[in-house]
């Protein structure tokens, strides 16, 4: 066992500004429909639709969220903390290019949460359908999370959630998203396609490093260091997890009509998250770092492309 145990649940939300906190660590989701026809017409996988053709991987066998998943691994030596955050054997798998998806288009400035609460889940659904391959593959269980919408603080078993944030939380495997977090983006990209996806996608993104040990790996590495260190761990964890939301946009690209300018709006979003220059006191990463990261995703379908932790620490400001 490593010495001192475990530290309590990774990354508190908001450590400082709303900011640096949104697309962090990381209600009642609304599932009853969820194999209704919202999310036939979501998958959109019918003959004829698009990602309909055979080239195309096909999203089947979605579960429902799971609100009773499995634990999440722990390491048991420091030679795991290593082994599961540089070497994690899901580096050496992809995903699915293309994946028959086609995301419909939210205004996530205006969507009232009824409607947020839908297209997020039904969003958990594509997001699964293009990570339980490669997982799978490399060993891997790959429950669905749920997602919780809220509209005011809420206290999650991580902690206090503040408004304008977007949070997986490793203790219960839920990620919580409010509905006003796109009140920290630009005015300009706030009703731009593809907002919720890559802010959801991040936070998909952190329960893929939880569900494969990286989470927990690098949460003992933070434990363990000096805060400057730990800082870095934690940007190494952010900025993986904008790299594999950029591998969810790239595989539904075409059958969701990803375009040039979407692409561009997404990773003008990511610099806008991020910190306008390096400080040894943020945990989340650098505008520059962060589009970096996302760029990287967007071009790829090879999951080690996105080994944050095997980077240079110039890298990962």
């Amino acid at each position: 066992m490593l010495a001192g145990g475990y530290p309590p649940p990774p990354r508190p939300p908001a450590k400082k500004s709303p900011l640096l906190a949104i697309l962090g660590g990381g209600a009642f989701v609304v599932v009853v429909m969820f194999f209704g026809i919202a999310l036939l017409n979501y998958l959109n996988a019918g003959p004829g639709g698009p990602g309909s053709e055979p080239s195309y991987h096909q999203v089947t066998n979605v579960p429902e969220p799971d609100f009773n998943p499995p634990p999440l691994p722990k390491p048991q030596t420091e030679a795991d903390l290593i082994a599961w955050t540089k070497n994690n054997q899901i580096y050496s798998h992809a995903v699915p290019v293309p994946t028959n998806c086609a995301v419909p288009y939210l205004d996530a400035s205006t969507a009232d949460v009824p409607a947020l609460d839908q297209h997020l889940a039904q969003l958990t659904a594509c997001l699964w359908g293009v990570w339980e391959a490669p997982m799978t593959e490399a060993g891997f269980q790959l429950p669905r999370p749920p997602v919780t919408v809220y509209t005011t603080e809420i206290t999650s078993p991580c902690g206090k959630l503040p408004l304008h944030n977007a949070f997986y939380c490793s203790a219960d495997q839920h990620v919580y998203y409010a509905q006003n977090v796109y009140e920290i983006i630009d005015p300009a990209l706030r009703n731009k396609p593809f907002l919720p996806e890559f802010i959801l996608a991040h936070e998909f993104g952190h329960a893929i490093q939880a569900r494969t040990g990286i989470f927990y790996a690098s949460a003992v590495l933070e434990h363990n260091s000096d805060k400057t260190l730990a800082n870095e761990y934690s940007r190494r964890s952010e900025t993986q997890a904008d790299c594999f939301s950029g591998l969810f946009l790239n595989a539904i690209a075409t059958a969701s009509g990803l375009t040039d300018a979407d692409r561009a709006n997404v990773l003008s979003v990511a610099a806008s998250i991020g910190s306008p220059k390096p400080d040894p006191e943020d945990d989340h990463g650098t505008s520059a770092s962060r589009v970096a990261w996302a760029t990287t995703g967007l071009g790829n379908s090879q999951i080690g492309q996105c080994n944050t932790f095997a980077a240079g620490s110039e890298q990962v400001r």
